[in-house]
């Protein structure tokens, strides 16, 4: 990913900031707003109009020369979003985490998947995308009034901090037309390569056991307490979650507050339902989960509808992401 410029002067962010006061402020917070974007734009790039309809205004760009977005539904990328003055709101770019001190070794550096239809981003952003390719970058501009945004699930536009004007940076890896589709062509080799196997026990979930039991005294039965030790990575190998603690330390995830205790399940495999919905854990993690008995170890990798869907789990885990899990059965009481 290319290294941004900065695009910022404080000197001429001053005298926007001093336009910016001049605004009523019984005036709509939208209006206010955009009276202080478009002072900072003629401030510091007077000869750039807005983009299209949606109100953006494209600072760079380079289209990419890969394959066109056009009316894709999804894409892979990376970004940054910053605040007029320059200041870094979020990223998941490691190099810029690692700059300003804030990078975790759990949180998501592996990039995001962005849908682009039935309003998950701002309609701004989405029409400045369609012209693009995979392989593009652009710096983007975006005036509250094109921000707010109702429906997004997305990090990236939805944090706790009041809507704002913001800045984009934003790399495109990759452009998807069927998200599911993808997940299973990249799930079947990952599975294929590390475990030489394409066993399945479940549509769109893989599944292996590393250490196997078959005696009657192994089987564990309704009702039972079992105790569950899990490693959960995602396909790049990132650890985003373990109840090991020497393997959250080996991986820099250990936190004084967090419980290193075994997972302890009640047992249900004749309702699968109550099993997953009683013991809190995702459709994939119990399907496993319930093919294994007692002292076994399995491996598993499952797609984003077992696991956390379209919404991802914030830090960690990104939006669309199939999950790894390895897994052991402790004990049973």
């Amino acid at each position: 990913m290319k290294r941004y410029k900065t695009l910022f002067v404080s000197l001429l962010l001053m005298a926007s900031l001093a336009i910016s006061c001049a605004v009523n402020p019984e005036e709509d917070s939208d209006i206010s707003y955009d009276h202080v974007m478009k002072a900072w734009m003629r401030v510091n790039h007077p000869d750039i109009k807005p983009f299209g309809n949606g109100g953006a205004y494209v600072l760079e760009m380079d289209k990419g020369d890969g394959v066109s977005i056009g009316d894709s539904a999804y894409i892979r990328v990376h970004y940054t979003k910053r605040m007029l003055d320059g200041t870094i709101v979020e990223s998941d770019v490691r190099e810029i985490a690692e700059q300003l001190g804030e990078y975790k070794a759990s949180s998501n550096y592996a990039g995001n998947t962005w849908r682009l239809t039935q309003g998950y981003i701002p309609d701004a952003l989405e029409e400045v995308f369609r012209t693009m390719r995979s392989g593009g970058s652009a710096t983007i501009a975006l005036p509250k009034s094109a921000s707010d945004h109702e429906y997004t699930l997305y990090d990236a536009f939805s944090s706790l901090e009041e809507a704002n004007n913001y800045i984009f940076e934003i790399a495109i890896d990759t452009v998807l037309y069927d998200i599911i589709d993808y997940q299973e062509k990249e799930m079947r080799k990952w599975f294929r390569t590390h475990y030489d196997s394409e066993a399945t026990i479940a549509d769109h979930l893989y599944f292996k056991k590393l250490e196997e039991h078959t005696a009657d005294s192994d089987t564990i039965t309704e009702g039972a307490t079992i105790n569950v030790r899990y490693i959960g990575r995602l396909m790049n190998g990132q650890v985003f979650d373990t109840n090991i603690e020497d393997t959250a330390k080996f991986y820099r995830i250990w936190s004084s507050s967090g419980s290193y205790n075994a997972l302890e399940m009640t047992y249900y495999k004749s309702d699968e339902t109550q099993f997953n919905s009683n013991n809190s854990v995702v459709e994939g993690f119990g399907q496993a989960i319930l093919k294994m008995n007692s002292g076994e170890k399995a491996v598993t990798l499952f797609n984003s509808e077992l696991g956390y869907g379209e919404d991802g789990k914030n830090p960690s885990i990104p939006e669309y992401s199939p999950l790894v899990f390895w897994l052991y059965i402790e004990s049973v009481e």
